[in-house]
């Protein structure tokens, strides 16, 4: 099993040289006619995500399919090109320029596309279609006439199974998503010597120059000269006489600083520690956060008892996600509305528009409105409306009346019962005439009496005799058809009651 030979692969011994680590070979490699096992989540292909790896797998399976030649490596090799601009890999097909650019026909790139597919080399990722690409893309930005782009086919290089067999790598899982687990020992050596090999092409095309990341880190501003009286102001080396300049201090610097020298930092620290204490909704809150949002309380000559008896009264009924946050709102709403009383400029003020006296702003948001919404509106009114109003008619039309449910046979109306009873009856008498039903005895029970409720108990009698004749008519029927003698009018008469 798999996982055997990954967990003993140190036991086994190499049966040949280091420098010339040799592997078997398959003799055919099956091809994969059917494009419904052509897609990443059918495919047994594992996924490649480096252009080295995928033109290594290429090189080694082009030779198996009979009809592979030079074209398909150009093809491969231009496939290659676009595999880093994706992390995972993929490929966008762009039919119209990638033929234009190799300089061979549709028709070509097409049946060297689908060879790389029977090979195991590449699977559908998304298929290409028709579709407007920008509309999706761009949502409700997309307009009438923003343009038109269809959607690409996006293809994810792969390797065989049988690739990873013949370089002894050994897999974890099975499908798009396995990966490499272990190695056998010829496989070992030949990931060596090609990574070695690898590494030489890359140094030699590089040259000597020191490889630099693909993304350089920048400062965002230049740091800031350690002043005395700042927390961070160790000991600097002395520095070469130079002309005197004008110290400027860094206007970003001087922009951020929090005008806090560091005995009032820890000063504010020590009382954000006390107050969190004692208030439940800040036990969450970092001390440096807190001490920098009750700063105001601080510069007001707030003790940490005057602090937490501000913050109960606050009267917050549930754990705030931001409790520094909340404190900062609440002591500029607070100031502002006249509830806290502060120094003047500890707390910034609110910036409120002045009122809208003459309903300027008013008009200009209701014209803004109407001209983002009023052409589409107008087109609604002129195209939609009546068709919509038509269908919405026919939907909400009363539907035909259904003819009413027909009564049970051999049982009159509950009200008529009740009013032929002359005596009020009891359970058991009830149930006696209620379970009246043998057509065989057409007198009613002795509690229905009245003229009305006697014609009511014939007609149900003869509905019961026609119903006994009926089902005798099925009886002879049934004997007629089984013997296969006799007629219905041959036998008894007497089913016609």
């Amino acid at each position: 099993m798999q996982h055997l030979c990954a967990r003993c692969q140190h036991l086994q011994a190499a049966t040949h040289t280091p420098n010339t680590p040799h592997l078997p070979q398959p003799e055919t490699l099956p091809l994969i006619k059917n494009p419904s096992e052509q897609h990443i989540t059918t495919t047994c292909s594992r996924r490649l995500r480096r252009p080295e790896d995928f033109l290594d797998a290429v090189t080694w399976a082009v030779k198996y399919h009979p009809k592979a030649n030079a074209t398909t490596l150009a093809v491969a090799h231009d496939l290659a090109a676009n595999m880093p601009a994706s992390k995972d890999g993929h490929i966008a097909y762009v039919l119209a320029t990638r033929h234009q650019r190799l300089g061979i026909a549709r028709s070509t790139l097409a049946h060297h596309t689908a060879i790389l597919r029977e090979l195991g080399l590449l699977a559908w990722a998304e298929h290409g279609s028709l579709r407007n690409a920008l509309r999706t893309r761009l949502g409700h930005r997309f307009t009438p006439g923003t343009g038109y782009r269809a959607t690409a086919t996006i293809y994810a290089p792969c390797a065989p199974p049988e690739y990873d067999h013949a370089h002894g790598q050994l897999r974890h899982g099975t499908g798009y998503h396995s990966r490499i687990r272990a190695y056998t020992p010829q496989g070992r050596l030949h990931a060596i010597t090609n990574t070695q090999a690898r590494t030489a092409r890359s140094a030699g095309s590089a040259g000597s120059a020191r490889r630099t990341p693909s993304v350089p880190t920048r400062t965002p501003y230049p740091p800031a000269r350690r002043r005395e009286g700042r927390k961070d102001n160790a000991a600097q080396p002395p520095r070469a006489a130079a002309a005197p300049r004008a110290a400027a201090p860094s206007p970003r610097s001087a922009r951020n600083t929090t005008r806090c020298t560091p005995q009032q930092a820890a000063a504010g620290i020590a009382h954000a520690q006390r107050v969190r204490l004692e208030t439940w909704w800040t036990q969450s809150t970092p001390l440096r956060q807190l001490a920098y949002a009750l700063r105001p309380l601080i510069h007001a000559g707030y003790t940490w008892q005057d602090t937490t008896r501000e913050l109960t009264h606050w009267h917050v009924r549930t754990r705030p996600a931001n409790p520094a946050a909340l404190i900062h709102t609440e002591l500029r709403r607070r100031a502002h509305t006249g509830e806290l009383h502060l120094p003047q400029g500890s707390i910034k003020p609110f910036r409120q528009p002045p009122a809208d006296e003459t309903g300027s702003r008013y008009q200009a948001m209701l014209q803004h409105k109407q001209d983002q919404h009023g052409p589409a509106y107008a087109r609604y009114r002129q195209t939609l409306a009546a068709p919509l109003r038509t269908a919405l008619q026919q939907s909400t039309t009363p539907p035909t009346p259904q003819p009413p449910r027909p009564q049970p046979q051999l049982r009159e109306p509950e009200h008529a019962f009740h009013r032929a009873c002359t005596t009020p009856p009891d359970p058991r008498h009830i149930y006696r005439s209620r379970a009246w039903n043998r057509p065989d005895e057409p007198t009613p029970p002795t509690a229905v009496t009245g003229e009305e409720n006697q014609q009511l108990w014939a007609e149900l009698a003869d509905h019961a005799q026609a119903a006994a004749a009926f089902q005798r008519l099925r009886e002879d029927l049934a004997n007629t058809t089984t013997t296969g003698t006799g007629t219905p009018a041959q036998s008894d008469t007497s089913w016609y009651g």
